[in-house]
Parts: structure tokens; sequence; C-alpha cells
């Protein structure tokens, strides 16, 4: 019998292989924290930030998500974000605090699980994740961004127990795809049906006990019936199934229903390219940093077509965890077709189509390959420069922040209303409630026609009646824009308005401020309490 031994430099290459996968993780960590943290100083006015950094101080504060306060989002950021406050205090530090350990973590995430089966351009799908998630819902505290660590999280410690085989990882999977429900819930429920056919599979192949199934099922039951008892000690169970079950099956699609890619052209491609005398040149730059959201769009049929070679390497069982994980995530995010969300529900995706891109031995692939990586480093550094250049510094009650456009209300404010003050601002802009420290007196962030309820409405009127709100922040530039917002939301029928005529009537306007009208309550009003929509 031939006897053979491992030869000297096999046994370094062993040696070594730890110390290389750690610099290659510091080195990415470093390129990832470098790209994030210039970002993560804005605040973003077009996003969701305002309600659920001001859902946070709620929670914070003791009150309890549906029970105390209405939003479509599901609770676990709110009370993931109030936690950094109970840390940190409530400010903007603590958001960006938080924000940070979701991207960074989110970015690490990525990176171990490309190369779990990417042999090279590892670095790619977060160079393409990265580039074109801003501005869209990055960088701002969103239960997009928190569900989808979460998620890569379930799937990482899922891979973990594939080569451990330790029933706590199999556990913390269930468990973070618990968690990752309370954030999103489709997008948890998906990730843990796909564990689930995942091990069925892998039992009948032999690679896995059926028993294997219980533990995780018991992970995620666990950290979901957890939730359901918290709001059911809280009295809020039924506040929260109507919430986040039975209020958005009725209403989000309403005013949320858009094309597949909405935004790419408008939001993206007409920003960036000029159509001026002595600017045509940004036409050929937005035809480049285009093509990572082109290549986001079409992923779905460019991943059928270069996977079919390879009968989509379903025998694998890592990449048929990412085909079942990944259609799961892509699935959660379409309640709303828009480019933002088709780039949140990418990220696995992403990295199948960049693993069958290069199994192709050919020169198109690896020019494809390289193209995206270009583009990709392109739009990030772009996005950097612009947001760099563009920023304004705004001193806020939470602390500095820094916006692409001036902020004069928050001035004014500052100026004539104190900390812990009742004001409304309407129709969206929570912002002000959070960066002013003011409260809200009303359960609602939002009022737009079509898409809350006439009840919601006149609830909102009553509580400006009971507790004579002072000011009242009425963002006209937000209706006109509401086309693009919530192309649903129509303005009803005459006669059907509830808050306008409420506020025409009970307020007076004090002062137009960066397109929102300041309206300060009439001193002394002779009509009538009790209010009817004309």
């Amino acid at each position: 019998m031939r006897v053979t031994t491992a030869s000297p430099i096999s046994s370094s290459s062993r040696r070594t292989a730890p110390a290389a996968t750690l610099k290659s993780y510091l080195v990415f960590s470093f390129w990832a924290a470098l790209y994030i943290l210039p970002l993560i100083r804005l605040y973003l006015v077009g996003t969701d930030e305002g309600t659920l950094d001001y859902g946070a101080v709620r929670v914070f504060h003791g009150q309890v998500f549906a029970r105390d306060f209405f939003e479509v989002m599901g609770p676990g950021t709110f009370y993931w974000l109030a936690g950094f406050f109970k840390l940190f205090g409530v400010s903007f530090l603590a958001t960006r605090i938080c924000l940070f350990i979701s991207s960074i973590g989110s970015a690490l995430l990525l990176y171990f699980l490309s190369r779990r089966v990417c042999k090279t351009h590892r670095m790619l799908p977060a160079i393409i994740l990265a580039s074109t998630i801003f501005p869209g819902l990055w960088p701002a505290t969103s239960h997009h961004i928190d569900s989808t660590f979460f998620a890569l999280l379930s799937v990482a410690c899922i891979v973990l127990w594939s080569d451990r085989r330790g029933n706590i990882l199999l556990f913390s999977a269930g468990a973070l795809a618990g968690i990752t429900t309370t954030f999103l819930q489709p997008k948890g429920l998906f990730v843990f049906l796909g564990f689930v056919v995942w091990l069925t599979i892998l039992s009948r192949r032999r690679m896995a006990s059926m028993s294997s199934l219980g533990v995780i099922a018991f992970g995620y039951l666990s950290v979901v019936g957890l939730a359901v008892l918290y709001f059911w000690s809280k009295g809020a169970l039924a506040s929260l199934v109507f919430a986040n079950f039975t209020w958005p099956s009725q209403h989000y699609g309403t005013v949320n229903s858009v094309h597949y890619a909405h935004g790419l052209f408008s939001n993206y491609f007409k920003v960036w390219y000029i159509n001026e005398p002595g600017f045509r040149w940004t036409l050929a730059l937005a035809v480049f940093i285009i093509i990572p959201f082109l290549f986001v769009t079409l992923l779905p049929g460019l991943l059928l077509a270069v996977g079919a070679r390879f009968r989509w390497d379903l025998e694998n069982p890592d990449i048929l965890l990412f085909w079942l994980c990944g259609i799961g995530i892509w699935l959660s995010e379409l309640h709303r077709m828009d480019i933002p969300r088709l780039v949140f529900g990418s990220p696995l995706l992403i990295i199948l189509c960049i693993y069958f891109l290069t199994q192709y031995k050919s020169a198109i692939a690896s020019l494809s390959l390289q193209t995206l990586a270009m583009s990709g480093l392109c739009l990030a550094s772009f996005n950097v420069i612009c947001s760099t250049l563009a920023a304004n510094t705004i001193p806020t009650r939470v602390g500095a922040v820094r916006m692409l456009k001036e902020a004069p209300v928050i001035a004014y404010l500052d100026q004539h209303v104190a900390p812990g003050e009742e004001i409304f601002a309407y129709p969206y802009c929570p912002r002000y409630y959070f960066l002013t420290s003011t409260i809200n007196p009303t359960p609602y962030s939002i009022l737009v026609y079509n898409y809350n309820t006439p009840s919601q409405f006149q609830d909102v009127v009553r509580v400006l009646e009971l507790r004579k709100v002072r000011y009242v922040l009425w963002d006209s530039d937000f209706a006109q824009g509401t086309a693009d917002a919530f192309p649903g939301a129509n303005k009803p029928p005459p006669g059907g308005l509830v808050i306008e005529p409420y506020l025409e009537s009970h307020y007076k306007l004090v002062q137009i401020v960066g397109g929102i009208r300041i309206m300060e309550r009439n001193p002394v009003t002779t009509l009538n309490s009790t209010i009817r929509p004309r």
C-alpha cells in the first residue's frame, strides 16, 4: 500500500488559509465602511424614515405598536430602533449606529454567502447591491433594510449548519427567520418556507434528518409565538392583526400599484442626464451607470437564461438553498414593484447570477462581469461624490443632520414650538416630529385619500379638536407629487374632503416655508365642534 504524506506546501497553505480569509474580510469591511459612513450621515426626505424614527420614539416612551399608534409596517423596526434609543438616547446618532450595523452587517453577510459559491468576483454582488441601494430606500431607517439584514443572517446560519450540523445553528436560523417576520411579514415567512422545502429535499437525498425540520420550526415558532404573546399581553393583538394584515390587504395596493421597475428612468436616468448645451456628455454617464439598475430589473430572466446550461445546478445544496430563499425574498418585496424594492428583493439572486456567469468560460461572460463591476464602482463613486457635494448640514434638536435640501421648517419650529409640544403634520411629513422633538397627538403619521379610511380622517379631526393642537404643517408639495409617490391616491370627489375644511376653518396661515404651509389655530372659534366633510 502506498502511503502519502502531506507536503510542506499543502500544510502551509492550510495554516495560512484562516489568516488569508480574515484578511479578505478585513479588507472588505474597510471598503464597505468607507462607502457606508459618508452616506449614512444623510437624512433622505422622501423615505419612510420619519415614520419609523418617530414610531421608535413612541415605543421608547412606552407606547405599544398598533394599540397606541397605527402603521402598516411590521413592529420589528420600531422596537429594534427603540433599543438603540435606550442605549444611546433619542438622537440622530442612535439611528445612524443602528443603520450602520444593519448596513455593514448585510454587506458582510452578502460577501460571506458569495464566497460560499463564487470562485471569482466575490465582491461583485455587494458592489451591485451597494451602488443600486442609494438613494431609493437607503440610507434611512427602514424595515426593508432591517428585514434584509436578519434574512441574510438566517441564511448564513443554515449555511454554517450544513457544515457543522449543530442544532443551535439550525434553531438560530429559524429564530432569525421569525425575527425577520416581525419586520416584514412575507420576507420572514418565505425564508422559513424556503428552509422547510430545502431540508425536506435534503432529507430525501439522505443529507439531513427529518428531525431538523422540527428544530428549525421550533426556532421560528418560538419567536413568532413570543411576539404574539407580547401583543396579547398588552391588549394589542387584535390591533396588530388589523394594522399588519387586514388593513393592508384592503388598502395598501389601492395607492401602491405601479408598473414593474417603476422609477427606473424618472428617478435615475432622467436625473443623471442633463439635456442642456454643455452637459450632453452626461448622456454617456447616465447610460453607463444605469447598467446595475438594468441588471437588477432584468435579473429574473437573466438568471433563468444563464443558469439553463447548467440546469440551474439544483443538485448543489447551497445553490438550491439560494434559489429557494432568493425567490422568497424577491417575492416578499413585490407588494410595490418599484426599483428600490426590486433591489432589496435581489441579494441572493444577484449571487446566483454572478455564480452562473463565472461558470461560463467565454469572452462574453467575462466582459459582462467586468462591465458590471466597473459600472457598479462608478455608480457607487458617483453616489458618494454627489451626496457629499449636494448635502447641507442642518442643526436639529436630535443632532446635526445632512440633507440634500435646506430645511427652513425645522428652523421655524425650533423658534416657535417648544420640545414636547404637540403639532400635526399633514398629509405625510412625520420627520418633523423626530427632528424637532415634538409630539404627534394622533395615531397616524400619514393621511392620504383612498389610502386611509374616512374613519381615520375623522379620528384625526376629533383629536385636533379635543387637543386644540396649536400648529399644523400642511405639505402642499406632497399633495402635488402624490401621483408619483402614490399613483392610486386620487382626490376624493367634491364633498368628500375631511381634513382640508377643518384646517381652513379652524386655522390661519402663518407662513409658507419650503412649500409647507404653517397653520396656527385660531384663538377663538364660533364654529360647531362637530365636523362633517363638505
